[in-house]
């Protein structure tokens, strides 16, 4: 009788699934409930925080790392652009994605400045966001593999 050895990568095989921590934060209710939903379908392992307000956002990020930050210009309290400048402070490598229902020409040059990952405007087209956000936690997990080698 011939016996046949058999291996597995189990490295490959068995690895853990790529999980990722996303803060969606932004002051309508109904974007709060379905964005996440959205990224959770399609980005796998995904864990997304929500916050209404500024100052919950604030509260969150000194309190979690997050992968990537999605978040509305135009909010009660502080706007998106300081709102980002505030959390690159706590998290200074965090890709911070800025969207916004109103087409102001300046807005665009202070999310830049403000060191924004992309600028978008609403309404939001679901496939193009979650392919952002790909592009941005892929350059994350690179510049963390980086630090890392260092």
């Amino acid at each position: 009788m011939v016996q046949r050895h058999m291996t597995i990568d189990i490295e490959e095989k068995y690895s853990p699934p790529l999980s990722y921590r996303l803060l969606l934060i932004d002051d309508d209710p109904a974007l709060l409930m379905a964005l996440p939903d959205t990224f959770r379908s399609r980005l796998r392992g995904c864990l997304v925080d929500t916050a209404g307000t500024p100052d919950k956002a604030l509260q969150l990020v000194n309190q979690n790392p997050y992968d990537a930050i999605i978040s509305d210009i135009r909010m009660p309290g502080m706007d998106g652009v300081a709102l980002t400048l505030k959390m690159r402070e706590v998290q200074p490598n965090t890709p911070v994605i800025l969207i916004t229902g109103h087409g102001e020409d300046g807005l665009r040059s202070k999310a830049s400045a403000a060191g924004a990952f992309a600028f978008l405007t609403k309404p939001l087209d679901p496939l193009f966001i979650i392919t952002l956000l790909q592009q941005a936690l892929q350059e994350r997990r690179s510049q963390q593999s980086r630090s890392c080698a260092t």
